[in-house]
């Protein structure tokens, strides 16, 4: 074959493969069309949110993506794809829709929520700081990304900064239930339960309604040793929901520090037959139980309690207060090395409190009490030539 040839048939087959590659033509549609197709992914979103309310996450999936494949516009249904991912634990896929809905509506501040939330979720809590910021320089009128943000800094540690951002929202949206609610929890958790309840008032008194604010208003009275009007808001919650029974609970733990133990009883009773399967009536029985002296008993069922949930904060704590008692009781005894190690396995029981728990606080402070009293207690047994185990 020659060298003509050759170059001919090349030239064809070059030829050829460029026809092939080119890009395809795009289809151009018309207004009716494209109204035709919005209206079609509107169906598939619709069947879609469906499905996630059931929780049917794939089939979800594929309605909204075929909302999608009709609409590449849908910036709803990229932020529905973005939450069905989460939902799948496919925080890779998410992130990715989360992003693709923000490139195509940049001043839209749901996509900057949607992909703070995810990254508070998945730990990566600077990105998420990153993404609530930007999202407030877009829309500095959303009250969501606010709370986003302030939420981060709770779980990162980060009191004062969280506090700064709640009180730049309450600026911006004094009247907003969420933002009023949230500041109050925020003040509770810290243990400012007086603060609390001024939070929580000017709430009721715009929205007497708001049953769950009344139940955290009580939950700060309780704490703060008024237990008449702790008792008052609870009854409140009854009248609206008689089988609310963590709100039996409390009252007991009303009747528990007024030493009415019998009456505690009661309602933790009352509490375990409305919810058997639920612990937290057996942990509240534990307490009595401490109280009254019991201490075998109370261990017993607490740990039994954590073998089947490790994430039951309140036995650890509770656990704590146990050691803590029989440390007391030890020392006053002059029992001075039984004594410094309960008080080392309550230090140890505080110790499981993770940072941002309602219980944190009080662990913290208990971890610090529990050290100073062991100090002492290794002084006086040094001079006494005892050794202890610190390990």
């Amino acid at each position: 074959m020659n060298f003509k040839r050759i170059t001919f048939i090349l030239t064809t087959l070059a030829i050829a493969l460029i026809s092939t590659c080119a890009a395809p033509t795009v289809k151009k549609y018309t207004e009716e069309e494209l109204k035709a197709r919005k209206e079609e992914a509107m169906k598939y979103y619709s069947i879609g949110a469906e499905y996630f309310k059931q929780r049917n996450f794939d089939s979800a999936l594929e309605n909204f993506q075929n909302a999608l494949s009709y609409d590449s516009t849908f910036y709803d249904a990229y932020i529905a794809v973005g939450n069905t991912y989460r939902e799948k634990r496919d925080a890779t896929n998410a992130e990715n829709y989360f992003r693709r809905a923000i490139k195509l509506v940049p001043s839209n501040s749901k996509g900057y929520e949607a992909l703070g939330d995810l990254f508070v979720v998945t730990g990566r809590f600077d990105d998420a700081v990153s993404v609530y910021r930007d999202g407030i320089k877009i829309d500095p009128n959303f009250a969501e990304l606010y709370l986003g943000l302030a939420e981060v800094y709770i779980r990162s540690g980060k009191d004062a900064e969280a506090e700064a951002t709640y009180r730049e929202a309450l600026q911006k949206f004094p009247e907003d239930l969420t933002v009023l609610k949230n500041w109050g929890d925020f003040l509770f958790k810290q243990g400012r339960y007086q603060e609390a309840i001024d939070a929580y008032c000017p709430c009721l008194l715009k929205y007497p309604e708001a049953i769950d604010i009344v139940k955290k208003r009580g939950d700060a009275y309780a704490e703060l040793g008024k237990y008449k009007e702790a008792l008052a808001d609870y009854q409140t919650v009854l009248n609206k929901k008689p089988d609310d029974w963590r709100v039996i609970l409390d009252i007991g733990k009303i009747y528990l520090n007024q030493k009415n133990y019998t009456e505690a009883k009661k309602q933790f009773q009352r509490a375990a037959e409305l919810m058997p399967n639920d612990p937290l009536p057996r942990i509240y029985n534990a307490d009595l139980l401490i109280r009254q002296g019991n201490f075998g008993q109370a261990e017993k069922d607490l740990k039994a309690i954590l073998a089947t949930d490790a994430k039951l904060y309140v036995a650890y704590v509770l656990l704590g207060d146990l050691y803590k008692r029989q440390g007391e009781i030890a020392n006053k005894a002059k029992k001075l090395k039984e004594a410094y190690n309960y008080y080392k396995n309550a230090a140890k029981q505080y110790q499981m409190i993770p940072v941002g728990d309602f219980y944190y606080r009080y662990a913290k402070n208990e971890i610090e009490r529990c050290k100073v009293i062991m100090d002492k207690i290794k002084e006086e047994l040094w001079f006494q030539g005892i050794k202890v185990d610190e390990n």
